[in-house]
């Protein structure tokens, strides 16, 4: 549930566990019979990213074998079962991904907040009326420069735990306070094996190579040459080889004749 990154990349890579790994090492189960549904309460997939990425990304999606279900908003889920208005779709693993509702600790500070409990804040970071109040990350709104909120991912964090760094050095030199801008880098997403979707402003790329775009960018930001290298061969093994690091053995594993 949930058309965002970690719901496309959840969706694209169980369905490439369906189909890949579970053919060569489960004698007993048929892939035919697995279904992986997408849900989305907007109107398309990747609403962050340009429409002709989101475009892409769905049809990426549904070359795995992927249902991608639009416009359509969960209202219950149950064990084993999907509410959506009056319908229900029966699930037997149901995975939430659309997004979760920031601390409580926002609504206790006495300010304005919005659907998900973050607090608007002003555009030094700080509390209306409580400049020497910061509020930064998950649990901070604030739109860009076109208006536009800014996402809840890590760069925008990053960037403004060191806006507000600076802005106490200032203070204690001083200096008149600033704006936070936040400097978008770029987004990747990706979907799954040689799928994925990359926006770097005027430049939208999707396929391959955004998918190696991102396969680079993860492995650049590493730390350490020898990490660098491990990481890469390890991926190059799993992509020539379709094997996974991880085995999973559940139910009763007592040998008879032990205790």
């Amino acid at each position: 549930v949930g058309g965002g990154p970690t719901g496309v990349e959840l969706a694209g890579t169980i369905a490439e566990i369906a189909s890949h790994a579970l053919t060569h090492e489960f004698r007993s189960i048929d892939p035919k019979r697995t279904h992986v549904t997408l849900i989305e309460g907007g109107p398309r997939v990747l609403a962050a990213y340009p429409e002709d990425l989101s475009r892409s990304a769905e049809e990426q999606l549904r070359r795995l074998g992927v249902e991608v279900r639009t416009n359509e908003i969960v209202t219950k889920v149950e064990p084993g079962i999907i509410h959506i208005g009056e319908t229900t779709v029966a699930a037997s693993v149901i995975l939430w991904a659309a997004g979760v509702a920031a601390s409580p600790l926002g609504k206790k500070l006495g300010v304005p907040v919005d659907r998900a409990g973050r607090v608007h804040v002003q555009p030094d970071l700080t509390l209306a009326g409580r400049p020497e109040v910061f509020v930064i990350g998950d649990l901070a709104a604030l739109n860009d420069e076109s208006g536009k909120p800014l996402p809840g991912v890590a760069p925008v964090a990053i960037q403004e735990g060191q806006f507000v760094a600076r802005t106490i050095k200032g203070d204690i030199a001083g200096k008149p306070r600033k704006k936070f801008k936040y400097f978008d880098k770029g987004s990747l997403a990706t979907i799954g094996r040689a799928a994925a979707v990359a926006d770097f402003g005027r430049i939208h790329i999707s396929g391959f190579f955004a998918w190696i775009s991102w396969l680079f960018v993860h492995i650049f930001f590493l730390i350490g040459f020898r990490n660098r290298l491990l990481v890469m061969i390890q991926w190059a093994w799993s992509y020539f080889t379709y094997q996974r690091g991880a085995r999973l053995i559940t139910g009763d594993t007592t040998l008879s004749g032990w205790t």
